[in-house]
């Protein structure tokens, strides 16, 4: 049994899906320098397979017996299969990290010995979060998606304007990343919170299949009172978007439908004017896709792009603007 002296110091739940090598390689660079310095005895590695079909479970059981696999049945979402890996963790400090990140050397004992160091109302904490390129991500320490930022992305209005605080107010384009500070939100790709801090705060919402789900936490955490602080002397590297490639048309939808589960949940009163805006948006996204396709007949990326846009705006006409019995996601494995 194990009781509160015992407690392992850090627990790490990764949710793959359909990215096996990805975690062969994520799994690597944590038992090949990205724990060197952490007593291994006093931290756990769980993965959670979202029923990946391929092959996943087999693997890390042979290569990587020392982690505790759950296999799923069925992809149950993000969020729930993360709630199910931290129900079986029992680290007083708790990794979400991505199947699709690599871990340098010592990255995690600097990382939980500056939280070990903050206040108790530091709830969670993140490093730099890099692309394979090196460049930084900025999503990784961010303001919190308001209205005004989901309206102006929505309409294009932050890619018109990249550097401009009204309509791209999210990155701080401003903020160099080379000095630790707090920050609104955390990328859910690598977010190191505190076990007091998740009891109290709660687990991921499960109504959030995919996308938003990390937005949403760090909503919750500054509600309840909490801080998130950004640490820039240590990095990781993040491919981003593997899961996500795998079915492009379905998740791009429901990242819209995660996105007015949000808004419907934290600003009711905004959530209507936002879910309009989306789909007005998605037309001239549309419009926009087939008139380049007029000019340039048969382009793969438009093509992609409009499939994508076409099934998502499909998904919001169905949703509700007052926000009653919002789907989990569309339908797709």
């Amino acid at each position: 049994m194990t009781t509160p002296a015992t407690y392992p110091d850090l627990s790490i739940v990764i949710v793959p899906y359909r990215v096996r090598e990805m975690l062969r390689d994520c799994l690597d660079s944590l038992y090949h320098g990205g724990l060197k310095g952490m007593n291994i005895a006093k931290m756990e590695v769980i993965v959670v397979d979202n029923d990946s079909r391929d092959g996943t479970p087999e693997m890390v059981r042979e290569h990587f017996p020392q982690v505790k696999m759950i296999a799923g049945k069925e992809n149950i979402g993000f969020s729930r299969a993360n709630n199910v890996g931290i129900a079986q963790s029992s680290g007083r400090i708790v990794l979400l990290l991505n199947a699709d990140t690599l871990i340098p050397e010592g990255a995690m004992k600097r990382c939980v010995d500056y939280l070990d160091a903050q206040p108790a109302d530091v709830a969670a904490m993140t490093c730099r979060v890099q692309s394979p390129d090196g460049s930084l991500q900025l999503t990784c320490s961010r303001r919190l998606v308001t209205p005004r930022s989901e309206i102006s992305r929505a309409l294009l209005l932050d890619r018109v304007f990249p550097k401009s605080d009204f309509f791209n107010p999210e990155p701080e384009i401003s903020w160099d990343r080379k000095n630790e500070r707090s920050v609104e939100c955390l990328l859910g790709a690598f977010m190191m919170i505190r076990r007091e801090a998740l009891e109290k705060i709660g687990l991921l919402d499960e109504r959030f299949f995919l996308m938003y789900e990390d937005i949403d936490w760090c909503k919750r955490a500054a509600d309840a009172g909490y801080r998130l602080m950004f640490l820039p002397d240590v990095f990781i590297t993040h491919i981003g978007g593997a899961s996500w490639r795998q079915t492009p048309i379905e998740t791009y939808a429901d990242s819209h439908i995660a996105a007015m589960q949000y808004f419907h949940k934290h600003f009711p009163r905004s959530a209507g004017l936002v879910h309009l805006t989306h789909r007005g948006g998605m037309w001239l996204k549309i419009c926009a896709l087939r008139l380049n396709l007029a000019r340039k007949p048969g382009d793969e990326y438009s093509l992609k792009h409009l499939a994508m846009a076409q099934n998502a705006a499909k998904a919001l006409r169905r949703l509700p603007l007052e926000g009653r019995n919002i789907p989990l996601k569309a339908n797709h494995p």
